[in-house]
């Protein structure tokens, strides 16, 4: 065997695999963050409204490997790791929502910023002792366990929420005792630690703050923050789950013989054939058939099809699918009037009600996009205003731009159940009030159905 064989297998021999591709979001409102403004089946765990979180982008970067879906979410604002009355809320604390975790029979955990709160007033010997017990129980089940180190506290722009580090109320100092405890666990028992201070931190202040334009309010994750965090773990999804080749077979996977094929999808043309598609006000163009838009807010779309042979720099490699892809590529111009979402792509499905349904979307976007704060497919019902995200939107309030890097995956909503025989599948972008938009972006594959 040679040095750097023996090195990996060292490094990992303690590393399970997880026992299926469920991943449960766990921790205070830095989980609660994935799931906000999800309104499916009245599932609203949180009161945020970001909700870009780094486990979506671990999973869209990584080609949709993994399952997430708010049920298996288990989280609240202001949850401490223990019991605790503040601020007049009395805390159960994460360790009384270990049972209701374990129940949701996950394969994987991500367990996000646990100690964030406890920063308030606890020392960091508590903390521990709390993790302590919450670690061995997930661990114990058989669970795989990722652990998302606290965030650094406060930033340039929201010094407000920095810790105090004074000797009646050293919480920075508790904080790194804390952080530097559960890396100690990387690699034990099949728990993965993934330092997100060395991701986020403005390194050269003595504040222990975040960086500029990774947080929100100095403490909870932009979407460029969350990416930051989400690619980290992207290489984790990719080593933990196989390649989950999520998107339809092609137009051919279709309703055919009664009872023959009963998960089929639901909608048509996933990979945007012909022109026949009709463009509507502000855009122009080539648009696959069966597929419409409805943009707004200033925004203007140029339609087009297109073929690619790489992404980033670099050819496409087996784990890409095909060496070649054919796309609908939109580009989108336009200064916005205002943050509704804007339909880039939409299309009426007809499903039976209690359908359970899934959408998917392989998606690019080019460097260099700005004016938008969102990009995401989900399924809609406009009679009840029912839908499930892939990635939520932020509200309308918040200017929380996309990142400008270039962007490639799978995004893949949670299961939505269906309540009418009309939906929508629809791709849309959020703009930033009064911004220049600028954006190119290419979907090769978009559906919604049962088996996907």
């Amino acid at each position: 065997m040679t040095d750097r064989a023996l090195d990996m297998k060292l490094a990992t021999r303690n590393l399970r695999m997880p026992a299926n591709n469920r991943v449960a979001v766990f921790g205070p409102s830095h989980a609660a963050q994935h799931f906000a403004g999800t309104n499916a089946s009245g599932e609203v765990p949180t009161l945020l409204g970001q909700t870009v979180g780094a486990v979506h982008w671990a999973n869209f970067l990584s080609g949709g490997r993994a399952l997430l879906e708010p049920a298996d979410m288990v989280a609240r604002n202001g949850e401490w790791t223990g019991p605790m009355a503040w601020n007049g809320i009395d805390y159960p604390g994460l360790m009384s929502r270990v049972e209701r975790l374990l129940a949701t029979g996950v394969g994987h955990v991500v367990m996000v910023a646990p100690s964030a709160n406890d920063r308030n007033a606890w020392t960091a010997a508590q903390s521990i002792a709390n993790l302590t017990a919450i670690v061995d129980r997930i661990v114990e089940a058989g669970m795989l366990l990722t652990i998302l180190l606290d965030y650094p506290h406060g930033a340039a722009a929201y010094t407000v929420m920095r810790l105090s580090n004074t000797a009646a109320s050293p919480q920075l100092d508790h904080w790194n005792v804390v952080n530097r405890w559960l890396l100690t666990l990387h690699g034990q028992r099949g728990i993965r630690v993934v330092d997100t201070p060395a991701i986020l931190g403005d390194l050269t202040s003595a504040e222990g703050q975040a960086a500029s334009g990774v947080t929100i309010d100095g403490l909870h994750l932009s979407t460029q923050g969350a990416y930051l965090v989400g690619r980290v773990l992207a290489r984790e999804w990719r080593r933990l789950y196989p390649l989950g080749n999520v998107l339809p077979f092609g137009q051919a996977e279709r309703p055919g013989q009664a009872g023959v094929n009963p998960g089929a999808i639901v909608s048509t043309q996933p990979y945007f054939g012909g022109t026949g598609g009709t463009p509507g006000s502000g855009a122009t163009g080539q648009i696959g058939t069966g597929w419409t838009t409805a943009l707004a807010a200033g925004v203007s779309g140029t339609y087009s099809k297109a073929t690619t042979t790489g992404f980033g720099g670099r050819n496409y490699i087996d784990e890409d699918g095909p060496p070649t892809k054919d796309w609908q590529q939109i580009a989108l111009s336009g200064t916005a009037s205002g943050t509704a979402d804007v339909i880039l792509l939409r299309q009426a499905i007809n499903p039976a009600i209690g359908d359970p349904l899934r959408a998917v979307a392989e998606i690019e976007v080019d460097p260099g996009t700005t004016g938008l704060s969102g990009i995401g497919i989900y399924i809609f019902h406009s009679g009840s205003g029912q839908q499930i995200r892939a990635f939520g939107t932020p509200p309308s309030g918040l200017a929380d731009p996309w990142p400008s890097q270039g962007l490639a995956g799978v995004m893949r909503t949670p299961r939505w159940v269906a309540d009418s025989n009309l939906c929508y599948l629809q791709l849309s972008a959020k703009p930033i009030n009064g911004g220049a938009v600028s954006a190119t972006l290419r979907v090769r594959g978009m559906a919604v159905g049962k088996t996907l």
